[in-house]
């Protein structure tokens, strides 16, 4: 048998790679900061992509990837070369464009990046010091610009905004709710102007897109509301019925020093009003544990990612559960590390995690390849991980429970350039038509053939 064919039958034997079960093509639109300038890039792949599939003897044809621990059954044949997918950008700013905000938003086919980091003229710095004179130079500060990119037509670049923010914010966290773009946090140990300190508003405001109007919202009731230059919060778009209209926000900054308690907050858009929904036990907390937009499925179960474990040969990421109903949660370590090729490590950054259908997840980390040869240039990938989680909030005790964790497919793509990946959603669902069902046999419809007359 041909060796090719030989690795077709291992593969579709393990079901690897295969997303028939999926219900249609996702389009992912990808924000990354190009790591040795302040220049954002936009990137979009699809899900599934047969040419970025990484076929499953790449992995286990390599003594450092010991996969067939895991994969039960398979076995190593003969070394598998793979190339990844050229992946270039759709979109690349210029230095008087938006700042790499960590956060993006999807609103009405327009991508929003959201403050930045800016130079103060010398009229805004005097009225921000009280008229006092200080020289402008090399001054600093969170931004008001909001800037915006028609993923329709994005060859026209980014446009700023005519209706900056009320404050000032940086890396500011977004969320989508009810066709509104709400902003909050990134006030950077900053206060919101003297208008919404005395009224008790500021963290977070509001942007309507018909109205074109900003409108700043109360403060929620925890130590964090007036900003710090790392807010270790967690947020997502409650999607119950009796919440639809409310944003979770999850407060980790004091949990250290509340027996590793962390505060569940929720917004209701509708009422302007908070609440504090429990107080929940957390078994991982880390000073330096990147969290942020959370997913939610069945409108019942929250999911995020996390890069809890950081060496350069070993990377470990952790994913979060929480059910919003039974107020459980839990969690799991996934150790991508095998499928890394040689000299590959992943890079320190954010992870992306988003649903694609039922419980398929893509779990998006970028690598670098460090090349030994001082005359070759190192090689930047993008993994697209597509992960199981059907099975991720099992019972211990279950004999039969499946592996909470599963990875069943990945996608490799070569970049360009070093990025540090800032956020990530997915643009378009499209659909597959319906699977034509073979016709039935006479067996199978219990009748005879005319042969058999």
């Amino acid at each position: 048998m041909d060796p090719m064919e030989e690795e077709v039958e291992v593969e579709e034997e393990k079901d690897w790679g295969r997303l028939d079960d999926l219900d249609g093509e996702y389009e992912i639109c990808i924000c990354a900061r190009e790591t040795s300038y302040e220049v954002m890039k936009c990137y979009t792949i699809k899900v599934p992509d047969h040419e970025a599939r990484t076929p499953l003897l790449y992995f286990l044809s390599r003594p450092s990837a010991p996969l067939n621990a895991v994969i039960h059954g398979a076995q190593i044949r003969e070394y598998c070369n793979f190339t990844p997918k050229d992946l270039s950008p759709f979109s690349v700013t210029t230095a008087e464009e938006p700042y790499t905000s960590r956060y993006l938003a999807l609103l009405n086919n327009h991508l929003y990046s959201v403050g930045g980091y800016a130079k103060l003229t010398s009229s805004e710095f005097e009225e921000l010091r009280g008229g006092e004179d200080y020289p402008p130079h090399g001054i600093y500060m969170p931004s008001r610009s909001v800037w915006t990119l028609d993923l329709s037509c994005p060859d026209l670049g980014w446009k700023q905004l005519d209706e900056p923010m009320r404050n000032r914010r940086k890396d500011p966290q977004t969320i989508v709710v009810d066709g509104k773009l709400y902003v909050f946090g990134g006030l950077y140990g900053y206060k919101p102007i003297p208008e919404d300190c005395s009224s008790g508003r500021g963290w977070m405001e509001v942007y309507d897109p018909i109205l074109k109007t900003w409108e700043s919202l109360p403060n929620p009731p925890f130590s964090i509301a007036i900003g710090g230059e790392f807010e270790p919060i967690i947020f997502a778009h409650l999607e119950l019925e009796e919440d639809k209209h409310e944003i979770m926000v999850v407060d980790l900054s004091n949990s250290k020093e509340n027996n590793m308690c962390a505060d569940f907050l929720k917004y209701n858009v509708v009422s302007s009003t908070w609440e504090t929904w429990l107080q929940q036990h957390w078994a991982l907390v880390d000073s330096y544990t990147q969290c942020g937009r959370a997913v939610v499925v069945d409108h019942t179960k929250a999911y995020w990612a996390c890069i809890v474990s950081m060496e350069k040969w070993n990377t470990e990421c952790c994913i979060f559960g929480f059910d919003l109903k039974s107020k459980r949660w839990t969690r799991e370590r996934l150790n991508p590390g095998p499928f890394l090729g040689e000299s590959e490590y992943f890079c320190w950054t954010s992870p992306g995690l988003l649903h694609l259908s039922d419980h398929k997840f893509c779990l998006l980390l970028s690598s670098r390849n460090s090349s030994h040869e001082p005359s070759e240039k190192a090689s930047n990938f993008l993994f697209c991980i597509v992960l199981d989680l059907s099975a991720f909030f099992y019972i211990y005790s279950d004999p039969d429970r499946k592996p909470p964790l599963s990875v069943i497919s990945i996608q490799k793509y070569s970049l360009d350039t070093d990025i540090d990946l800032l956020d990530c959603m997915i643009t378009n669902r499209g659909t597959q038509p319906p699977k034509k069902k073979k016709p039935k046999t006479s067996e199978e419809e219990g009748g005879v053939t005319t042969e058999d007359h």
